[in-house]
């Protein structure tokens, strides 16, 4: 007897075979649909009729046209019911599921959301009730926006990448997919102009997600990825900053506050201090850039700003200081030709690295500075 609801796929999409789920074959699957992937069964033409299924109950005719008809006892009774001579198997099978339950995609995604609420939002900046705001306010304002929910899925990812090197491809797979979805999903509420009181918390923790896992989720450790990083750091920013004054109304308000009495920072921070400084004028001791002076005192205010307000003055620094550079500097940054200008980089990605060694998502990029004296 055949398995009933029983079906193998071998022409699935090819993103499905890579994340190893089931694909329904949809054009396009439900799968790529829902993270808004490009599914290749669309480029491919589609399967001709499937043969017309087997009717249970009824079997071949004879050689003579004559049906055959199963055998009842003598007194007409049956032991058991007899299907309808017109019954299929379709009539027996279970109703077909929706197409986000028939797939295998959100089996992963509860694994995600499992991992993120027990293990990796202990993980975030703050202090401790800080990260209890991200463990369960955020979450429920993931309930109410698709974007803040695969933010989440893909920080979660990345951390899973990171404590499984044996399953770091995979992980990072759904962290790359996730926070595409995530961008777009932001994107669409930014062009609409849809900011207001009730969607200003999940644009603010999306925001913040998403600059978490750009530096988790980078593809490469070099110049051109972090500049990469700097343009996605600066129009998140602009959803943080108009965001904030709802925000220090609402339930997400401890986030911003402000440490009461910052821990005296390590002598180390305090040589980056000078060693920012030093940059600016290191190629031209008598008149420096003024575009390289000018970046090099952003940042020593960004370290200045986290020593007294955060317990974490290099991460503060690494994210701050992006933000507030001016585009001039940038220009020159891209240009690669100004070795004032590359040397206070340099000092930056230092103090990445010093910061990568508290944080997981910034642990990529340990040696980065190294990478940048070989590039220039």
């Amino acid at each position: 007897m055949p398995r009933l609801g029983s079906k193998k796929s071998r022409s699935g999409c090819q993103q499905c075979k890579i994340r190893r789920v089931k694909c329904d074959e949809n054009r396009p699957c439900s799968n790529c649909a829902r993270y808004n992937a490009e599914c290749s069964l669309l480029h491919t033409p589609s399967p001709g009729p499937r043969a017309t299924q087997v009717e249970v109950g009824r079997t071949p005719s004879h050689a003579n046209g004559a049906a055959s008809h199963p055998s009842t006892p003598s007194n007409g009774a049956s032991n058991s019911p007899t299907p309808p001579s017109d019954a299929t198997v379709n009539d027996i099978r279970p109703p077909p599921a929706p197409a986000d339950l028939a797939t295998g995609g959100w089996m992963e995604d509860l694994e995600l959301m499992h991992h993120y609420t027990a293990h990796a939002f202990l993980t975030m900046p703050g202090v401790e009730q800080a990260k209890q705001i991200w463990g369960y306010a955020v979450p429920q304002e993931a309930f109410k926006h698709r974007f803040l929910m695969h933010t989440i899925l893909a920080f979660s990812s990345n951390h899973l990448a990171h404590i499984n090197p044996s399953r770091s491809h995979h992980y990072r797979l759904l962290a790359s997919t996730h926070q595409a979805a995530a961008l777009t999903g932001l994107n669409t509420n930014l062009s609409v102009g849809n900011l207001n009181p009730e969607n200003c918390h999940a644009l603010f923790a999306g925001a913040s997600l998403v600059t978490l896992n750009a530096f988790a989720d980078a593809d490469a450790h070099s110049l051109n990825a972090l500049l990469d990083i700097f343009q996605l750091l600066r129009g998140m920013n602009m959803i943080l900053s108009t965001t904030e004054p709802f925000i220090e109304k609402g339930p997400l308000s401890v986030i911003l506050k402000p440490l009461p009495t910052p821990p005296k920072p390590s002598p180390l921070i305090s040589s980056f201090l000078v060693d920012v400084q030093a940059a600016a004028y290191r190629s031209h001791p008598t008149c420096p850039d003024e575009r390289t002076r000018i970046a090099a005192d952003l940042l020593g205010g960004a370290l200045q700003h986290g020593i007294e307000y955060s317990g974490h003055p290099a991460l503060r620094a690494v994210f701050l200081w992006p933000i507030r550079l001016e585009n001039e500097y940038i220009d020159a940054l891209k240009a690669r030709t100004e070795p004032s200008v590359i040397n206070l980089f340099r000092q930056y990605c230092r103090i990445l690295e010093y910061a990568g060694t508290d944080w997981w998502f910034l642990s990529g990029w340990r040696n980065v500075s190294q990478q940048i004296l070989l590039q220039s």
